[in-house]
């Protein structure tokens, strides 16, 4: 599936349960061999390339943040999950187990050294897996995980580079800068502002999003252009 374009994300979600339906076949009997890294990398990584496919991300946004925007956690916590209700055979069990596998996922997204962006906007795990609207896409997914066409990320491959930001020489062009501050883009932001009655900053993004789809869909439009336009100038330039 591309990135940009083709089912939304909530379709690409099912398509990636059906993987994981087939990668977790009979984990109650290998769940405990997935400690060992080794025996569980190949089955992560099919599940993982799911993942990046649900967010339209591409493959160096982290481990952490792409099940995360995903909504769905790492294959290890998955199998566990599996293998304590095939022990306990409960009808109340599944949904026990459901909270004691977010909880053990929020404790390693909090201690997480990585994706830090991604955390500062979306602290809350089971806040965001549990919203009632919201498709993630292509734009979307680099404001939430700091990973796209800014100079600050496009330096990690290309150290000719500046990461400076072109209009604003004492600030790094990062997605922090790019969305919430830079004056390129403040008619946009202003536009954003008029439809959320409330300005956007790290810290109330999600709340913003969550709060209702007009918001979620706002947000995404800002997005769209910020992203578009940033690629845009990108493209000048190398031009």
């Amino acid at each position: 599936m591309p990135n940009s374009g083709g089912p939304r994300s909530s379709r690409r979600k099912l398509y990636a349960h059906v993987v994981d339906s087939i990668l977790l076949y009979g984990a109650p009997v290998w769940s405990t061999a997935a400690q060992t890294r080794a025996y569980i990398q190949q089955a992560e990584s099919a599940h993982r390339r799911a993942c990046l496919r649900v967010i339209g991300g591409r493959s160096h946004v982290a481990y952490e943040a792409t099940y995360v925007l995903a909504g769905i956690p790492p294959l290890a916590l998955l199998a566990d999950e599996r293998a304590r209700l095939y022990g306990r055979r409960r009808e109340d069990a599944k949904d026990e187990e459901r909270l004691a596998t977010l909880s053990k996922w929020q404790k390693a997204w909090d201690r997480s050294k990585k994706a830090r962006w991604t955390h500062r906007l979306i602290p809350n795990i089971r806040v965001w897996i549990e919203r009632r609207h919201g498709q993630l896409n292509y734009h979307v997914t680099q404001l939430l995980t700091g990973h796209g066409f800014f100079k600050h990320h496009s330096r990690r491959y290309d150290y000719n580079q500046s990461a400076q930001c072109p209009v604003c020489p004492s600030s790094i062009e990062n997605a922090e800068h790019v969305f919430y501050h830079c004056p390129r883009f403040s008619e946009e932001r202003e536009r954003l502002r008029s439809l959320l009655y409330e300005v956007m900053t790290p810290e109330n993004t999600t709340r913003l999003m969550l709060a209702s789809e007009p918001n979620w869909l706002a947000v995404a439009s800002f997005a769209h252009s910020v992203v578009t336009r940033l690629r845009d100038e990108g493209m000048d330039r190398r031009g």
